[in-house]
């Protein structure tokens, strides 16, 4: 059965959540604000259910000449998401 926990409990219970997931096959649907957001699932399932194998994801954005620099790019992409960037 899946189970819903919040993002501030996931926080909070990291390290015990992943145990749950990668031992008991636990699965777990994070909510924001009371809505699901994302889940937590096995990845033996996570890569059964037809996913992407992580090989290929993880060199996706190889080639990506804005991604050179990624420490770079993550700050670009958060002054320009900022809110008190766009209220100065």
């Amino acid at each position: 059965m899946i189970q819903t926990i919040s993002i501030k409990d996931t926080r909070n219970n990291l390290a015990e959540l992943v145990d749950r997931v990668a031992i008991a096959g636990e699965e777990f649907v994070l909510t924001k604000f009371g809505k699901p957001r994302a889940m937590l699932i096995p990845l033996s399932k996570a890569t059964s259910l037809g996913t992407t194998s992580f090989d290929e994801v993880f060199g996706a954005w190889k080639d990506r000449p804005d991604l050179k620099d990624s420490a770079q790019w993550v700050k670009n992409l958060r002054t320009k998401l900022s809110v008190r960037a766009t209220n100065e």
